[in-house]
């Protein structure tokens, strides 16, 4: 038995969308989003010596072959393998497991990527890092894109920061940065994740970014990304509740409305959410209480709100949404990626 190392991974959702991408995984625009802790990805990366020349993988998925995702895990191998000396080096077994069920409208791929890429980096460069913690989430989160571009925001948090802005210092196209300056109130903030619909989306995501090519409103959504991402750091900073919710509830809207407005035009949401939203804007309008809805690129809807009423809203979603929703998972922000061994 080889030499393992083990590394979790959070998903994330983003508040401040980016939809539109260029060549490299390079964003249209930056985004802004909140790294999650009860979702996430572990991986096991199991080196030993090496029987063939060329890069040595295989994938395991909750202890079955993924053959699609081990395509797609090979073919990120080659792509990244002049930067990673273990992809060359030795031969690999990765052993992945997620924490919430498929298709549940979270990100599997950012934690998946994310907790890859942390295990291979790991694997290249044993102990160089140890003082840098920084440095090396920063490299990880560079790595991280190449596979899936939103999995370079899992790296940091409560928030992180992606897309070159030129009015957010030190943000990058090609690596998330986390933003610091996070007003207490943020830092502890709940998402209860409503499963509208656990099916797989007929469109990915793929799909969906290249139909921005050429979208009638394409130069508008990228304007209005970037301007929104300084708004979310400043709201963030300020602890601005109501200004939070406006800005999210609206960004999400405005990505369905990007896909429904393309030359070739679909919709992802179902009757449940729109159902699901509606319960959720009147429970702000009739209580006074500050939680919100945003949306993927799917069905599902994210509902965030302090931590302190949680009692208040959990109640509320368990006796409103039956009938609506197939199941409800409960998270908030988290720490970050963490190495298991």
């Amino acid at each position: 038995m080889g030499k393992k190392i083990v590394w979790r991974c959070p998903s994330n959702i983003a508040i401040v969308k980016y939809w539109g991408k260029r060549q490299n995984q390079i964003p249209a625009s930056s985004s802004v989003s909140m790294t999650l802790t009860e979702s996430y990805t572990e991986v096991e990366l199991e080196l030993s010596e090496k029987t063939k020349d060329g890069i040595e993988l295989e994938y395991f998925f909750e202890d079955e072959k993924n053959e699609g995702f081990a395509k797609r895990i090979l073919d990120y191998a080659n792509s990244v393998k002049n930067q990673l000396p273990v992809l060359t080096e030795s031969r690999m077994v990765i052993q992945s497991r997620n924490s919430f069920p498929h298709s549940a409208g979270i990100a599997s791929s950012a934690s998946s990527f994310g907790a890859i890429s942390l295990a291979l980096l790991d694997a290249s460069f044993p102990g160089k890092y140890v003082n840098d913690r920084y440095e090396f989430l920063k490299r990880a989160s560079f790595l991280a894109r190449i596979g899936s571009g939103s999995a370079c925001r899992s790296m940091f948090a409560p928030f992180s920061i992606w897309g070159k802005n030129k009015l957010v210092r030190e943000s990058s196209d090609e690596y998330a940065i986390p933003d610091v300056d996070i007003h207490p109130t943020f830092r502890d903030v709940c998402d209860s994740i409503l499963i509208v619909d656990s099916t797989p989306k007929k469109f990915s995501s793929s799909f969906g970014h290249s139909l921005m090519r050429g979208h009638p409103y394409a130069r508008q959504r990228f304007e209005q990304g970037n301007r929104r991402t300084v708004e979310i750091i400043d709201i963030l900073e300020r602890g601005d509740w109501e200004k939070f919710i406006h800005l999210t509830e609206s960004d999400a809207l405005t990505l369905h409305a990007m896909m429904m407005t393309s030359e070739s035009p679909y919709l992802l949401m179902k009757p449940g959410t729109l159902l699901a939203i509606e319960k959720i804007q009147h429970l702000r309008k009739e209580k006074g209480i500050s939680v919100c809805f945003t949306l993927d690129a799917g069905p599902n809807v994210h509902v965030l709100y302090p931590s302190e009423i949680k009692d208040q809203v959990v109640t509320f979603l368990e006796s409103s949404m039956t009938g609506i929703v197939n199941q409800i998972i409960h998270d908030k922000t988290g720490k970050g990626p963490e190495k298991l061994r």
